[in-house]
């Protein structure tokens, strides 16, 4: 991970094409108590109507650790990795800084999630759990898929299908 002290963090424009400072942010994800607060702050900075900024790709890996240090899986730290991957195609070029740590966070992700000591997921913990599965394996589409289908638009496709 891209440490937190790392000049390298300066100057990264985040997702809204402006500057904002995400370390402190980020230092609360893995020693703060996380509030509601926090995952405003992620949404609208790290990831914005399916847009990325480059503070967005060293924030992934520190939104892992987060997963794995967390009693409880918060959907949230999922969705945003799995928004800011998907959207990565098409967002600013990834700091070469941050691009192994980057991958190998994405790649541990399936493992990190199978290790997890929480055994029973809700539907959106479940979905974007999925989600980042299938994009650290490779799979975009299903990973989009999980992504962005609902447990009701998946259920409406089976019943279609019968």
């Amino acid at each position: 991970m891209l440490p937190l002290n790392d000049p390298s963090w300066d100057g990264l424009t985040d997702a809204m094409g402006g500057q904002f400072d995400c370390r402190m942010l980020l230092d609360e994800l893995l020693n703060g108590e996380v509030t509601e607060g926090v995952w405003d702050l992620c949404w609208n900075y790290l990831i914005y109507q399916d847009t990325v900024g480059e503070v967005s790709y060293p924030a992934v890996p520190y939104l892992i650790e987060y997963i794995r240090r967390s009693v409880t899986i918060d959907w949230n730290a999922l969705a945003l990795i799995s928004a800011i991957d998907l959207a990565r195609p098409s967002g600013p070029a990834m700091p070469v800084a941050v691009k192994h740590d980057y991958f190998q966070a994405i790649h541990a992700l399936p493992q990190i999630l199978a290790n997890h000591p929480q055994t029973q997921w809700d539907d959106l913990t479940t979905r974007f759990a999925v989600s980042c599965i299938a994009l650290g394996r490779g799979q975009r589409e299903l990973g989009r898929i999980y992504a962005e289908m609902s447990l009701e638009e998946g259920i409406a496709w089976t019943m279609k299908r019968d």
